[in-house]
C-alpha cells in the first residue's frame, strides 16, 4: 500500500514553529504516512517579502491606525499567510509532489485555498475563533473589524473534513459560531515531551526545601511579550508582598529591562531557547511557575510547567483553566488583579507541602491528558481517515457568525 502523503502547512510565527515541531515529532515514525513541512516565515524570497510589505502596509498614516485594526491589518496579515501558503503549494505541485491530506495550523494558512481543499481533504487546527480573538478589542467598533476573518474562516471550516481545536473553549465557540461544522470537531490538547521532565524532580525539591527551609524559594517566569504576559503587574505584586526576603524571582523573556527598575530577589536571564539544556534546568531549578497573563490563546507554557511537576500561578482565562487545575495543580486569579496575585504568591511562598501536592496533581493531569503518543495515534488515524474519504460533512449553509455568539 503506498503511503497516505501528507502536507504540514504551519504559520511559523510566534509559538506556532513549537506546534510545528510537535506536529512533526507526532507522524515521523508512522509508515503508513508520507509527511512534508511547509514553514512559511522560513525562507522567503524577495519577492515573498515584497507581496507581504505591499498587502500588509498601514495605509493613510500607521499612527491613525496603531493599535486598533480600523485599516483591517488583522485581515490583510492573515490573507497573506494564506496567500504565501498557496503559492508555496503550488510550487510544490509543478515539482511533481501531489498530496493526499493537507493539514492547516492555524485557519487563515488555508485562505488563499479553498479550491485546493476541495479538491484535495484537509485538516484544519484551531486554539482560538476570531470570533474569541475580537474579545480584545478595545471597542465595538474595532471589534466589527474582525468580521472579515470571521467570515473567511467559516468558510475554511466549511472546506475542512475534519477540524481540531486545541482546547474545549476553542472548540464550543466554533460549534456556537459555525454550527454546521460542529460535527467535524476534535478537541487535543497539544502533547508534551514528558521523558524530557524527569518526574523525581518533585522530590528532589520537597527534599531541597526541607534540608534548608530558609533557601529562598524560586518563582519562574518565562514570556516572550512581558507586558501582555502580566509582567508589570507580577512586578507591582513582588514590591507588594515583599517577597525578596524569602523569595527569588527568575524572568525569562526577550523584553528590554534597561529602562524597568527591578526591585532586589528579581533576576532577568536572556538568551535561553526552549528545549536546550540551559531551559530544562530552569524548570527543574524553580518551585513554582507564574505568569499572570493577559491574553493567552491556549498556555502550552502551563503545560510544561505541569510536566516539571510545578504548582502554577496564572490568569483564569480562556483555556488556562482546562490546564491548570484552581486549588488542585495550581491557583488562578482573576487577571490585572494585582492582590490576588500578592495573595496566590503568599499561600505557595508559605508551604513546601502544598507546593509537592500541586505540583504531583499537575505532573499526573499531564500524564493523563498530554502524552505524545496518545496525540500522534489520534493525529495519525484522522489523516487516514480523511484520506479515505470518511469526514463529518456539516450540511446546510454555512451562516456568518452572529456579534454575540463568542462570550
Amino acid at each position: 500500500m503506498m503511503p497516505i502523503r501528507t502536507l504540514f502547512v504551519n504559520a511559523g510565527i510566534l509559538g506556532h514553529q513549537s506546534v510545528a515541531r510537535l506536529v512533526r515529532e507526532a507522524v515521523q515514525h508512522d509508515n503508513a504516512l508520507e509527511s512534508h513541512h511547509l514553514d512559511l516565515s522560513a525562507q522567503l524570497s524577495t519577492r515573498d517579502r515584497l507581496i507581504r510589505r505591499a498587502l500588509c502596509m498601514r495605509p493613510f498614516g500607521a499612527m491613525r491606525f496603531r493599535g486598533t485594526n480600523l485599516d483591517l491589518a488583522r485581515w490583510r496579515h492573515e490573507y497573506h499567510a494564506g496567500l504565501l501558503a498557496a503559492r508555496r503549494i503550488r510550487a510544490l505541485e509543478k515539482l511533481g509532489l501531489h498530496f493526499d491530506v493537507l493539514h492547516f495550523h492555524t485557519q487563515p494558512c488555508a485562505y488563499a485555498s479553498l479550491k485546493r481543499m476541495g479538491r484535495t481533504p484537509s485538516i484544519v487546527s484551531i486554539d482560538a475563533t476570531q470570533g474569541l480573538a475580537s474579545l480584545e478589542a478595545t471597542s465595538l467598533l474595532e471589534r466589527w473589524t474582525y468580521r472579515p476573518n470571521m467570515v473567511h474562516d467559516g468558510l475554511v471550516f466549511r472546506q475542512a473534513r475534519a477540524i481540531i481545536a486545541t482546547s474545549k473553549w476553542a472548540a464550543d465557540d466554533l460549534a456556537r459560531s459555525y454550527p454546521t461544522c460542529a460535527d467535524k470537531l476534535n478537541v487535543m490538547p497539544y502533547p508534551i515531551k514528558l521523558n524530557r521532565f524527569d518526574p523525581s524532580w518533585i522530590s528532589e525539591r520537597y527534599q531541597r526545601a526541607e534540608a534548608s527551609p530558609n533557601m529562598p524559594m524560586t518563582f519562574l517566569f518565562i514570556g516572550g511579550d512581558f507586558v501582555r504576559k502580566g509582567g508589570p503587574e507580577l512586578l507591582s505584586a513582588w514590591r507588594q508582598g515583599r517577597f525578596s526576603t524569602s523569595a527569588r524571582l527568575v524572568l525569562v523573556s526577550g523584553y528590554d529591562f534597561s529602562k524597568i527598575d527591578l526591585p532586589p530577589g528579581v533576576t532577568v536571564r536572556t538568551g535561553i531557547s526552549a528545549y536546550t539544556n540551559a531551559w530544562y534546568d530552569l524548570w527543574r531549578e524553580a518551585d513554582v511557575f507564574i505568569m499572570p497573563t493577559h491574553g493567552e490563546a491556549f498556555g502550552m507554557v502551563f503545560q510544561e510547567a505541569s510536566a516539571a511537576g510545578l504548582p502554577s500561578i496564572g490568569t483564569r482565562l480562556n483555556a488556562i483553566p482546562e490546564i491548570v487545575d484552581h486549588g488542585i495543580s495550581g491557583l488562578l486569579i482573576e487577571p490585572g488583579h494585582v492582590y490576588q496575585l500578592v495573595v496566590a504568591m503568599r499561600t505557595l511562598a508559605d508551604s513546601i507541602a502544598l507546593r509537592r501536592r500541586m505540583g504531583r496533581a499537575a505532573r499526573a493531569k499531564m500524564e493523563r491528558q498530554a502524552r505524545p503518543e496518545d496525540y500522534s495515534h489520534k493525529l495519525c488515524q484522522m489523516i487516514r481517515k480523511v484520506a479515505s474519504g470518511r469526514d463529518c460533512p456539516g450540511g446546510g449553509r454555512l451562516l456568518a457568525p452572529k456579534w454575540g455568539n463568542s462570550t
